[in-house]
């Protein structure tokens, strides 16, 4: 079964049968006329193409000239290639009218053209040369000015009049061809008459079939329209063939400020800043939409008020049925707040890690400063408070030297104004942000300290205003500020809330910042305080040591006192000696004094120093030691580490033997072994008493600070050197320490050598 006729296929069958009647009863009369002016046409058109190649000729050749004039006097390459191009397009061109300009005198004339052009390309390649030699500039503009203009104005002068010969022929073609139609007129009524009949069936079935139709391209029109006008977002219009704009929508309303009746007609440069317009962007965005047919970019762009944003910009070409060019459509997007968003993240990046990465207030402030300069504004002031509670510039930047300079001459001779209405004070005793996107100069000079002030102010420039506090807790330790120059760079609320975050963590890493310095002061007062502790009681030790040797009313009696005074100071000496350590541990400039020493007879004399405490602790000290084993350690804290380990295993096995042994390890290690009998560690606390301020308090009948164990860990660590710990509770503790005996020269230290960190 044959499928039946579409409306389509009816309306072309109509369409075509009407047609073919209109043209058998027009075409008789009418085919010599067609002909006749299809020759004129040909004509014509080719005359016509003949004047816009030699226009195209001129314009090539001031592209030429322009270009040239520029690479002389500057020697940019860019020029060069502009002139060149511009060369290339002018032979190019002259080539093609060579061609087909055979009649006289256009031939003459166009050869004329040649000649001269070639004069003004050898004058400036001449004056190419001069450049190129040193001339001055003077020198080479009064070249140009001279040689050069006179075979330029040669070339012009010949190009106009083979335009003017031109346009002279193609008048004389017109005329011509206006003769022919209105002699044809008459046949051309009578063949309009004949196809009368056809064409108003044509009408009649054109107007009752395809009328729907029409309404359906009218309603798609109009729906076309109203979405074009509901978008918002994007501004979307229209640009016919020269640039020029021709259609507008609400969404480029909003995004560039122009209304619709401002904007049409107006070439699409003004879009453009006016760096970009004098570069030529804007023709050759158009150029390069119309080579390939689209064409994506970003750039800036500037609005009615002359504030600019950066956009992100489409351009397709609009062509007709035969591919030719008929205009252009643009679709424009602000981007500035999601690149402003992107780069606050990456800021926030970069002051995190910035505060991570430096303890000196200094340094991060003065760093916090560079990184906000000039991503976010022109200019960064950050003001701290003082011990007496005035505000005082720590760190200062500026994208400009020279007005960097200015803002501190301006800081530092003039404090703000504790009763200005706006500016930094108000913001300390606010609490509270302050953002002024535009700042007048009334409200600036209410803000400053005077006329000389203001003038040191104006000169560095203030357009917009941000005012930061620097809050930790319930304190502000300062202000963060932010000042922007040029009119088109204002600050926003979104730079609000991003330098409200910087300066939040600012506050919390200066703060930080500070404690450690305290904590560093304070560790180094522990230092000193042990330190000059140490003198009066090793002083103290001596004198307690001679009055035990000397015979003393009371006999044994005295002797016991003095005994128990001794120990008391060993004692003491003991801790004061450990903090000594630990303030140099934690400040990370303890310093090894190495030479040859003997662990053996080290050992034994500490036993010795000890035999007097063990007798009193009902301990017997059980010793045995290996000679020579000799090492490169720093004899005093070895010393200090023994004796630390022997006065914890007689602290703790008190009333039982302590055994001490010291022997070869293997591997040029020497090993020493303290073993008590005493209470012993349990299992849980023997992974932690060598940390700092940890101890066992074993049934609560010793006390301690818990810095014993962690200073003799630390020091054998130093000397490249481990320490372990095995007990059973209710068997006593063993700790073995090993040394290496013999060490790689990269890990000696000497007296002046680097200072170990804990």
């Amino acid at each position: 079964m044959a499928r039946p006729w579409t409306f389509a296929q009816r309306a072309g069958a109509g369409f075509i049968v009407s047609l073919l009647v209109a043209l058998v009863l027009a075409g008789t009369s009418v085919v010599a006329l067609l002909s006749v002016r299809a020759n004129h046409k040909a004509r014509i058109l080719e005359l016509s193409r003949d004047v816009l190649d030699i226009k195209h000729l001129e314009r090539t050749f001031n592209d030429k000239v322009v270009s040239g004039r520029a690479y002389a006097l500057s020697g940019d390459a860019f020029f060069a290639q502009d002139m060149s191009v511009a060369r290339e397009r002018f032979m190019a061109t002259y080539e093609s009218l060579n061609s087909r300009l055979g009649d006289e005198p256009l031939a003459t004339l166009l050869e004329a053209v040649s000649h001269a052009e070639l004069e003004h390309e050898e004058a400036v390649q001449a004056l190419i040369m001069e450049r190129e030699d040193g001339v001055a500039r003077q020198r080479l503009e009064q070249i140009f000015d001279g040689h050069v203009a006179d075979t330029r104005r040669r070339a012009v002068d010949s190009l106009r009049t083979l335009h003017q010969e031109a346009e002279a022929k193609l008048s004389d073609g017109i005329h011509e061809s206006l003769a022919t139609d209105r002699s044809a007129l008459g046949l051309s009524l009578l063949a309009g008459s004949l196809g009368l009949a056809g064409a108003t069936m044509l009408a009649w079935t054109l107007t009752r079939k395809l009328r729907p139709l029409q309404q359906e391209a009218e309603a798609n029109v109009e729906r076309f329209q109203l979405l074009v006008e509901g978008v918002r977002d994007y501004a979307l219009f229209l640009l016919d063939a020269q640039g020029r704009v021709a259609s507008w929508n609400p969404g480029a309303e909003r995004i560039m400020g122009y209304r619709e009746d401002e904007i049409l007609g107006r070439p699409s440069s003004v879009f453009y800043p006016p760096e970009a317009v004098a570069a030529g962007i804007p023709d050759k965005d158009l150029e390069r939409a119309l080579r390939d047919g689209r064409l994506h970019t970003e750039g800036w762009r500037v609005r009615k008020d002359g504030s600019r944003y950066l956009a992100d910009v489409s351009i397709t070409v609009l062509q007709d049925g035969r591919g030719r060019p008929r205009g252009f459509a643009k679709v424009t997007r602000d981007i500035t707040e999601r690149r402003r968003a992107d780069r606050t993240q990456q800021l926030l990046a970069e002051a995190g890690g910035l505060f991570h990465q430096f303890q000196d207030p200094d340094q991060t402030v003065a760093e916090l400063t560079r990184i906000m300069v000039p991503e976010v504004a022109d200019a960064c002031l950050l003001y701290l408070v003082t011990p007496d509670g005035d505000l005082w510039p720590r760190a200062i930047a500026h994208a400009v030297p020279e007005k960097e300079e200015w803002l501190w001459d301006s800081a530092r001779r003039f404090p703000p104004p504790r009763d200005a209405q706006w500016g930094i004070w108000q913001v300390m005793r606010t609490g509270r942000s302050e953002l002024n996107s535009d700042v007048s100069p009334e409200t600036l000079a209410q803000g400053l300290g005077g006329p000389e002030h203001l003038s040191l102010v104006e000169k560095v420039g203030v357009r917009s205003y941000l005012a930061v506090p620097l809050r930790v807790g319930q304190q502000i330790r300062g202000v963060f500020v932010l000042l922007t120059s040029s009119p088109e760079r204002r600050l926003t609320v979104t730079d609000k809330v991003f330098v409200e975050e910087v300066a939040g963590r600012a506050a919390l890493a200066l703060d930080n910042a500070r404690l450690w310095s305290e904590a560093q002061e304070a560790v180094e007062l522990i230092g000193v305080a042990a330190h000059d502790l140490g003198n009066p009681l090793n002083t103290l030790q001596l004198l307690l040591h001679r009055l035990q040797g000397l015979e003393l009313a009371g006999g044994q009696k005295a002797r016991n006192g003095l005994a128990a005074a001794l120990r008391q100071t060993q004692r003491l000496g003991q801790l004061l000696h450990n903090l000594l350590d630990l303030s140099r541990l934690s400040s990370g400039k303890l310093t090894l004094d190495v030479a040859p020493v003997d662990l053996s007879e080290l050992v034994n004399e500490v036993a010795e120093r000890f035999s007097e405490q063990a007798a009193d602790a009902g301990c017997t000290l059980e010793l045995g030691t290996e000679p020579g084993l000799v090492g490169r350690w720093d004899r005093l804290r070895l010393d200090r580490v023994v004796t630390n380990l022997l006065s914890n295993a007689l602290k703790f096995g008190k009333g039982h033997p302590v055994e001490i042994r010291v022997e070869h390890a293997g591997m040029a290690r020497a090993r020493l072994v303290v073993k008590d009998h005493g209470e012993g560690i349990a299992p849980e606390a023997q992974r932690r008493i060598f940390e700092r301020f940890e101890r066992e308090l074993s049934g609560g009948k010793h006390s301690g600070f818990g810095l014993g164990l962690y200073i003799v860990r630390q020091l054998v660590e130093a000397h490249g050197g481990t320490i372990r710990v095995e007990s059973v509770p209710g068997r006593g503790a063993t700790f073995t320490m090993e040394l290496p005996l013999v060490q790689r020269s990269a890990d000696l230290r000497d007296s002046t050598g680097p200072s170990l960190h804990s």
